[in-house]
């Protein structure tokens, strides 16, 4: 795009070159002084369009795929990735060639160092304590990532090497200037057979190509995030390094992960809200109670199995009121256990006190633990029967569009909830649990199925300290045993 900007300046000289030689006598001679002016008018009219739509195409960004942040992470690393997305947007690729082994390096090692001071729990933040086996995973998952992107993106990438790629990069300007110079001597000797040319390249090749450095810096910027998302990855322990199996000789993935464990949802609320109707609609056949919570001694937990969501331990927990409530005494460990959260709300109970009681110590807990993800939670409004005009049920009840005088309190019931408890209403969802007369059993499970992504990105970060303490503990062993028999071999051997 430079070259082609040299090229439309010197065809703004080259009318007055022309004039200033033969054209000035010809212009005398022909008496078509008007007609002359009128041409070159036009043609300077013409250039300068081409520069206004070469401008306007090179001030937008190519439409080259990004680097985004991982929607499990937690909320603590929106921080540093923002920060690694600041430092990304500085960086020249002059200051780090990408033939340039050592620079890059040197940049590898600064982001990594970004991110490592980060989560570093150290006072100097110098983030030198991350294990090696680390380092290596980082290095091992970028140089994939960008194999791929160069397989998907760069023309015959797979059959260059690397010393085909140093000496065409070397030899890449010299050839540019040398077609430059070409493409100008051409220019100057026949300007009526090359103008269209260049016209025709502009329009057809230069337009529609990336630019050159563009596409370097947007590279350069692409190793620089994906090192610092497997970085953010590692330190903030969302996952672990791969190993290799000795039997099957196979990747095998030890990140801790808990995909076999239950979802675990709690079931809140103030007294008399509900919450045991709650717990029986959920499931014809309830199983008897098999767990309660050792930290408090007041929640039972019910284990039950959906098609669609898989095993959940339902935590039926005691009614709160303004005065007294369950999850106070420990809050630190009774609130941050779960990963969804059923909040039962009478319609028929104006005081919503408690309840926001209740939401502002969740909320309180996960704005602490910023290694966590603040689960789902679903507002169960119930009692919906009881509302003006109580001898009025007909169901079912359109909510979006109601017609009837029951429809309409319902939807204002519901509106008023999701206003003083910061609920979506799309997520206050309306039922009747009375035995024989149950309603919206199904939206509540759809609701729940809808919810599923989430509330399994919530059990992944609340399962991950423990896990990372197994897959700790249990290369240790290996390692352990693998040195044993070492050493009996060694002394087997003397």
């Amino acid at each position: 795009m430079k070259r082609l900007n040299t090229i439309l300046n010197l065809l703004l000289v080259l009318p007055v070159l022309l004039l200033s030689g033969l054209g000035i006598y010809g212009l005398l001679q022909t008496g078509q002084e008007k007609t002359l002016v009128l041409v070159f008018a036009a043609f300077y009219a013409f250039v300068g369009l081409l520069k206004i739509l070469l401008k306007k195409k090179t001030s937008s960004s190519p439409d080259y795929p990004a680097v985004t942040a991982n929607e499990d992470w937690p909320p603590e690393a929106t921080e540093i990735w923002s920060r690694i997305n600041a430092l990304a947007e500085t960086l020249n690729p002059a200051d780090y060639p990408l033939t340039d082994s050592q620079r890059l390096m040197e940049l590898a090692k600064k982001v990594t160092g970004e991110v490592a001071g980060y989560y570093s729990s150290t006072k100097d933040k110098s983030g030198l304590d991350v294990p090696l086996r680390n380092i290596l995973y980082i290095t091992e998952k970028v140089s994939r990532d960008m194999r791929c992107l160069l397989d998907d993106k760069i023309p015959f990438s797979h059959l260059l090497t690397v010393n085909n790629g140093l000496q065409i990069w070397k030899w890449k300007a010299r050839l540019e200037s040398g077609h430059f110079l070409f493409r100008m001597g051409s220019l100057l000797l026949s300007p009526v057979s090359s103008m269209p040319r260049e016209l025709k390249q502009f329009f057809i090749g230069k337009a529609a190509a990336y630019p050159i450095g563009s596409f370097e810096r947007w590279l350069l910027q692409t190793l620089v995030k994906t090192i610092a998302y497997y970085a953010i990855e590692l330190y903030g322990g969302q996952s672990v390094p791969l190993r290799i199996s000795e039997t099957e000789q196979e990747p095998e993935q030890t990140a801790p992960t808990s995909s076999k464990k239950p979802l675990r949802v709690l079931i809140a609320g103030q007294l008399k809200s509900g919450k045991s109707s709650l717990v029986n609609a959920l499931s014809a056949e309830l199983r008897a109670p098999i767990d309660v919570l050792p930290l408090t001694g007041t929640l039972t937990a019910y284990q039950l199995n959906h098609d669609q969501i898989g095993d959940l331990l339902i935590f039926d927990s005691p009614g709160y009121d303004n005065e007294k409530a369950w999850y106070e005494p420990e809050p630190d460990q009774n609130l941050g256990g779960f990963d969804l959260i059923l909040l039962v709300c009478a319609a028929n109970q104006a005081a919503r006190d408690a309840d926001v009681k209740f939401m502002n110590a969740l909320r309180t807990w996960f704005d602490q633990h910023l290694k966590r993800r603040f689960p789902p939670v679903l507002a169960i409004v119930t009692h919906i029967d009881q509302l003006r005009p109580i001898r009025e049920w007909d169901p079912p009840y359109d909510i979006l569009s109601p017609q009837s005088a029951k429809a309409r309190a319902i939807k204002e019931a519901l509106d008023y909830i999701s206003s003083t408890l910061d609920i979506p209403v799309n997520d206050c969802i309306p039922v009747n649990l009375k035995q024989k007369y149950e309603y919206n059993i199904d939206a509540l499970w759809s609701a729940l199925i809808e919810k599923t992504p989430a509330i399994v990105r919530a059990h992944h970060l609340r399962s991950l300290a423990d896990g990372k303490q197994r897959e700790k503990w249990a290369l240790i062993r290996k390692q352990l045993a693998h040195a044993g028999r070492f050493a009996v071999n060694q002394i087997k051997k003397s």
